[in-house]
Order: C-alpha cells, then structure tokens, then sequence
C-alpha cells in the first residue's frame, strides 16, 4: 500500500527559510577547505541548530492565537504628562498617538495640541531669536489643533497658547482676535491676556493705541501683580502713551519706574525717544533753511537724545536686551543729524554684534541704503545681500521697525534708483539678491527690464556718438537685449499657464530681433502666433518676415509677409511688410514683384510722405531702378528722396546713387558722339554728356565733402570709407571722359595723396599717366609709372590688393614693368 502522507503542515517562516539557506550555502563554502574530522563536526552543529529550529517553528504553529490588545489610549496619558510637566514624556506621548491615529475625529487635532503647548513651554525658557522661532513652531502646531479641534474642556487652554504663540513670534496682528476669544473662555489666564493683548494691539500691523491702552490698564490693575510685572506694565503704558503723542503723560508714567526695577533701562530708552522726538519737531520746524540757532538747538536735542540711549546700555538687568535697541536709535540720531559717516558705522556696529535681533536686521538695510547714497555701489549689494539672507523665510518674518513690505519697498527703490543713475549692472546684481522676498518671476522679470533699459541707454549714446563710438555702443546696446530675450524668456516659461504667458513670450520676441538674435526671434515669434489670433497678430508676422530675411530664408520671409499684406491690408504692419517683401523679393531676382509692392506703398494713396514706410519705400524704388540700369526713372526718384529728406540717415548713399546714375547716363551721349557723323547732333550730344558728367561730378564732390569733414570728428565705417574712396576716383574718371586731362590729373592727384600707401593709389597713378599721355606729354606719363613701381614697393606685403583693385601685387609689378618700357 502507499504510504499515509502526513497532514500538511504550515510551511515554515520566510525568516526560517532564509536562515536555514544561508547554513548551507556557508557549509558549502567552508567545507572545501576543512577537515574531513572539522566538515562532520559543523554538520552535527549543524543539525542541531536546525532541530532547535523546526520546534520553534512547530511551537508557533500550535500555539492558539492571543486576542488583539486593545490599543492604548496615549493621548490620555500625553494631556496627564503635560499637565504635571513632564514635558519629554508628553511630547513622546503625543508622537504615539499621532503614529496609532485612534484619536477621534472630534479632538483629532490632540496630538497638535500637546506638541504645541510642548514647544510654547520649551520658548518660555529661551531668549530673543531662539525664543521667537519656538514661539512661531508652537504657533503652527496650535493652528493645525484648533483646526482639527482641540481634546475636550481644552479649547480656552489652546486658544490662550495659540494667542500666546502667535503674540510672542511677533505674529501680532494675527494674534488679536484669538486673544480675544482666549479672554472669554479662559477667564483663569486674564492677566496675562490682557498683558499679551496690549503688545498685540500696540504693535500690530495698524496698531489700535485705545484698545491697548485698555487692556494694559486691566492688567496693571490686577492686584496679585509682582513689583517687576508692575513696571512692566507701565513700561508698556508708557510706550503706548508715546506712541499715540501724549508726551506728558508719557513722562509722568515713566517717571513711576524706579532705577531698581529690571525694565529702568527700557524706560530710558524710550526717555531717549522722547528726546529723539523733540529734536524731530525742531527740525521740522526749521524747514531747509535753518538759521544757525536752529541748527544748534537741533543738534543739541540730538546730542541729549545719544548721551540718554547709551546711559541704557548699563543699567539694570535687561540691559542686555535693550543695547541693539539704544545702539539701533543711536544710527537714527546720526543720520537725522545728518552725520552718515558716524551713521553708517553705528548701523554696521550693531547688525554686526545682533545680526539676529529686530534692530540688527533693520540696521543691515540702513547701512546698505547709506552705502549706495555714498555711491560704495559693490559694498551696498554686498549689504543688501547680507540684509536679504537676514529676512529668512518671508512667512515667518516679523520686524516692528522694518514691515516686509518697506523691506520689499527699500529694495525695489535701490534697483529703481541704480536705473535712474545708470548703474544698469548694479541693478541687475541687485535683483540677483530679490528672491524669495520677491518672488521668482518678479526677480526675473525685473531682470529683463534692466537689461533693456541698459540697451535702450547704449543706444541713445550710439545715436548721439561719434561713428566708430557709435557703433560699438550700438553692438553692446543689442547684446543687452539679446540677454533681456534671455530674461523674457526665462518668465515665460514660469508662466505658462498663465494669461502673461503670450505677453512674456512677444517681449521674448521683440527683444531679441532687435538684438539680431534672429533664430532666437523666429522661435519666439513661431510660439506667439500659436496664442495669438488677433492681437499684434500683424506685427507678429511683420517681425518673423524680417527675422526670416536676416537669416536669408526668402520664401519663409515672404510666407509671413504676405499673410500680413493680404491678411490685413489696412494696419499700419503692412506697409512695413511690403517694403521688406520688396527687398525678400530682390534678393531672389524677382525685380518686377518689388517694383510692384513699392510702388503700392507710394502709390495707392493710404501713405504720406511723412511717414517712414513712404520714404523708406522712395529710396528703395530709386535704389531698385538705378541698379537695373534704368537711370532716367531712377534718377527723379532719388533727387525727390533728397530734396523732401535732407537729414535721412540714407543721404550719402542717395547722393552717391544719383551721382552713379548720371555719370552712367552720360554713357549714351558719349557713344553717340563717337558714331554720329552729323556736327549739329555732335555738338548736342557733347553738350548732353558735358550736362551729365558735370551733375554727376557735383555729387560726387558733395559726398565726398561731407564724408571728408565727417572723418575729421570720428572715423568712418566701412560702407562710408568704400563711398568715399570711390568718389574720390569716379570724379577723376568723369573728368577724364569728359575729356578734361589736366581737371583730372588733379582729381587723382588728390586720391594718391590720400591713399598713398595702399593698393588703390597704383590706379589713380596708372590713371594720371595715360591723361599725360592723352596731353602728348610722354615723360610726365613715364615718370608717374616709375612712381608707381616705387609706391608698389612701399605697399605693406600684407595688404588686400585684390579687395580695392583688379590685380594681385604680383600682376601689378608686371602691368608696371609693361607700361614703363613703352
């Protein structure tokens, strides 16, 4: 028979499972290198520690479950350590509770609680920063209890707590109301309440000096108060009663602190605001033009007002917390007396050894506005950066002297200010200091409006500089905005999802096409007109056409242009883009579709002459004309652009096209004369070509006039170096066709004398001896050759000969070794 198969068992834990895997796998590797006598001695051992095993196991399989515990209620015994002041133990206690989550819904919030009251105990034995942090901790873990719901009969208590908090981490606006209902549902804590609401009141974010002023009076008429909590009370009286102008009440209250009492030097301190007060009002009342004995009354009363806070320094035992307040008062003295030097070092003194504290952290912004009004531009961003990492986190910020909104106020009246001087670079590093008391978009944002306020300056300075200054201030002006297209783009991104997202993106745009990053514009402008269906649609496409022609991607140029032409054929973007399809068109051969869209924008009557587009679009027509030989039309075109734009930007290349064109007219007479054998028609023709090589002649000498004087201030550009050189040797060419040797001879002495040490001078030479050989004066002819073989040799070997002539040097030393053997 087969055998009875046993019951099936559990199998054992995975716990098990492993051990008795990791024996064998260890057996396994030790006993190829034992003993035989060692390898049967760690079996049995072995075996054995198995067996051990298996009863275990089998003993966890028959022993009966034991029923669930019931859980503990650990909040219970957290409330009970807390009321006994085991604090550790509540705290500890409270965790369990939050980790077990058997709390019931209605006091869900218990755990906060006890953690809250916890920490606000732990605060009461700390001082200054450590203290107000604890107190800020507390405050949020009451919060989160009063919402969840504070343990039943511990709504007052938590209520009292959280005012307390809120009270004491400077959270006092916020801390009103909820003292408020502390006071009627903890009636046991009154005398604290009303203390804690009277500093509430009397420093809140708009303080409420009546009912301070009422509670502080509760409290001091309690009658269980200690001598030290008397003076305080009074102490706070008195600070009320300055605050609100009553002077002499004021005086009268702080007369009732003896010099004995703790709070003695806060009450001097405040004697010394007093003082402070009075030298305010006698300044004030001298207006900007005090007499003498004005001022010495003034700075007298300011003296007294030092002299009184420094007495606060080493008196009685909260001198120690009233030394950053006296020393903070004391800068104030200084820079209302407008000493900023001392001022400045006072504020420096005191952020440096309470850099924490309330007056520390005020001081820092003080001594880094009075760096920057002392023009210390990289010390003052170095304070502003200290002051700023002073501030902290923004949410848990609070500062009687300085609001976050007047620390948010100072630092946007620095960037402005650096703007408004100039200081462009000072500006941007400023707003590297702005996050998070601003936010990151507002950083970047005000980022980008530096960068173009800096360009737009740099191109004020391009526009009124001479050319070669100009110029490079124009280049650094376009790589400011091309950073501002960084900038803008920057915030788009963070942004979009919002409804700035189109506008970020357009500014994006716009900044960097005119800083001729034109990819950077294209991919802008691409990403805009997905948003944008109507507004600045137009323009939009005006932009991406020009962008697209600057990169030389024509038909992707005239795509945009002539949606915006046929699109919107009334907005003022298309007159722009007809003038720029015109020039997309050129550049691709299509001569006659330019004429067209010129044309249209001088002729269909929508543009005047005062407009940009109108002119722009009459130089480009005479340009365009002139360059297809078709001088006669050309030539009216370009003499109405001088006549009606005498300070166009275009002028000189007008006057030089017109010169070109009449000189190139003349060509037809000149033919005629050399093939008409008639002397009347000669004679006519002649006269003709004389008529046009002198108009064209006259242009040439007015060009080069105003390029020469132009030169004499600053130095030309290329395009107007290249004009000039070339007026100077076309109006010696005119002359010489008009058959005028010796006016000629002259013309192109005047360009070796100005181009004697370059390779162009070899041609007017060359010009100059076939004049004198067309007078019949051969050895005048061959000693200019020999000039020129001598000027040849003079010529830098590294000079462009090819670039301003037809000929390298070495053709040139050989077309001179020809000319000088005739």
């Amino acid at each position: 028979m087969e055998a009875k198969k046993p019951k099936s068992e559990s199998p054992p834990p995975q716990g098990y499972r492993r051990l008795a895997a990791g024996l064998r796998g260890k057996l396994g590797a030790a006993t190829g290198k034992l003993s035989g006598r060692t390898r049967i001695a760690i079996l049995v051992g072995v075996l054995m520690v198995g067996a051990n095993i298996g009863l275990v196991v089998a003993w966890l399989n028959v022993k009966p479950k034991s029923e669930p515990t019931k859980k503990k209620d650990y909040l219970s015994a957290a409330l009970h350590a807390l009321d006994r002041g085991d604090y550790g133990e509540a705290k500890r206690l409270a965790l369990l509770t939050r980790e077990q989550g058997s709390t019931e819904a209605a006091e869900s919030g218990g755990p906060s609680f006890v953690l809250g009251a916890v920490t606000a105990m732990e605060a009461d034995a700390m001082a200054d920063e450590d203290q107000r942090r604890y107190y800020l901790l507390a405050a949020r873990h009451l919060e989160e209890a009063r919402r969840r719901g504070f343990p039943t009969a511990r709504e007052g208590e938590g209520l009292f707590l959280l005012g307390k908090s809120l009270c004491l981490s400077r959270e006092y606006t916020a801390s009103q109301s909820i003292l408020e209902q502390a006071l009627k549902s903890f009636a046991k804590q009154a005398t604290e309440i009303h203390r804690l609401s009277a500093r509430a009141y009397l420093w809140g974010t708009q303080p409420d000096l009546k009912r301070a002023l009422a509670h502080n009076d509760q409290y001091l008429a309690t009658e269980q108060l200690s001598r030290r909590e008397r003076y305080e009370g009074l102490l706070i009286k008195g600070q009320i009663l300055f605050k609100d102008g009553k002077i002499d009440e004021c005086l009268k209250v702080l007369k009732e602190i003896p010099k004995d009492a703790p709070s003695y030097a806060d009450a001097i301190v405040l004697q010394g605001q007093l003082l402070m007060r009075a030298a305010e009002k006698l300044k004030a009342d001298a207006g900007d033009m005090p007499t003498a004995d004005a001022r010495r009354a003034m700075q007298q009363k300011f003296s007294e007002a030092i002299d009184t806070l420094r007495q606060a320094q080493n008196r009685g035992s909260s001198a120690e917390r009233v030394v950053p307040q006296s020393m903070y008062l004391i800068g104030e003295c200084f820079l209302a007396m407008n000493d900023t030097r001392a001022a400045l070092d006072q504020f420096r003194r005191t952020r440096q050894g309470y850099p924490d504290s309330i007056e520390g952290i005020s001081a820092a912004f003080q001594e880094a506005d009075l760096l920057r009004r002392l023009d210390q531009d990289d010390e003052a961003i170095a304070a502003y950066r200290r002051a700023a990492l002073a501030v902290g986190d923004p949410a848990e910020f609070h500062n009687p002297l300085l609001s976050l909104d007047d620390v948010r106020q100072r630092l946007s009246d620095a960037y402005q200010t650096y703007l408004k001087a100039g200081r462009f670079e000072k500006a941007i590093q400023l707003t590297e200091v702005l996050f998070p008391l601003f936010t990151r978009e507002r950083e970047i944002e005000m980022a980008a409006q530096a960068h173009q306020a800096w360009a737009a300056s740099l191109q004020q300075e391009a526009d009124r500089a001479s050319t070669a200054d100009g110029r490079e201030a124009g280049r650094q002006a376009r790589a400011q905005l091309r950073k501002a297209g960084d900038f803008f783009n920057q915030l788009a991104e963070l942004r979009l999802a919002s409804r700035a997202y189109p506008e970020d993106v357009w500014n994006s745009a716009e900044s960097y096409l005119a800083g001729h990053d034109f990819r950077g514009a294209v991919r802008m402008l691409d990403e805009y007109l997905r948003y944008e269906l109507r507004k600045r649609r137009p323009r939009a496409l005006l932009n991406l056409g020009e962008a697209q022609l600057a990169l030389e991607n024509f038909d992707k140029s005239l795509e945009a242009l002539n949606e915006c032409i046929t699109g919107y054929p009334t907005d003022a973007a298309s007159y722009r883009a007809r003038l720029l399809a015109a020039k997309a068109h050129v550049e691709k051969g299509e001569t006659k579709e330019a004429e067209r869209l010129l044309r249209e924008n001088l002729e269909d009557g929508y543009l005047t002459p005062k407009s940009f587009e109108w002119r722009d679009s009459l130089f480009a027509l005479g340009s365009l004309l002139q360059t297809a030989g078709r001088d006669e039309e050309a030539i009216p075109r370009l003499e109405e652009y001088v006549e009606r734009y005498p300070d166009s930007p275009q002028l000189i290349d007008t006057r030089y096209l017109i010169a070109e064109a009449y000189r190139r007219s003349a060509r037809i007479p000149r033919e005629k004369l050399e093939t008409d054998t008639i002397e009347t028609s000669r004679i006519a023709h002649n006269k003709q070509m004389q008529q046009l090589m002198t108009a064209a002649i006259a242009q040439y000498e007015q060009v080069q006039d105003i390029l020469t004087r132009r030169q004499e201030q600053t130095e030309l550009d290329q395009s107007d170096q290249a004009i000039l050189r070339n007026c100077y040797f076309a109006r010696g060419d005119a002359f010489y066709e008009m058959g005028r040797f010796e006016d000629a001879i002259r013309a192109y002495s005047a360009a070796t004398n100005r181009y004697q040490h370059q390779p162009e001078v070899l041609e007017a030479l060359m010009q100059i001896a076939a004049c004198y050989r067309r007078l019949g004066k051969p050895e005048e002819a061959h000693g200019t050759m020999e000039q020129a073989k001598v000027m040849l040799a003079r010529i830098n070997k590294d000079a462009p000969f090819t670039e301003t002539t037809n000929y390298t040097r070495e053709q040139w030393g050989q077309i001179l070794d020809w000319y000088a053997s005739l």
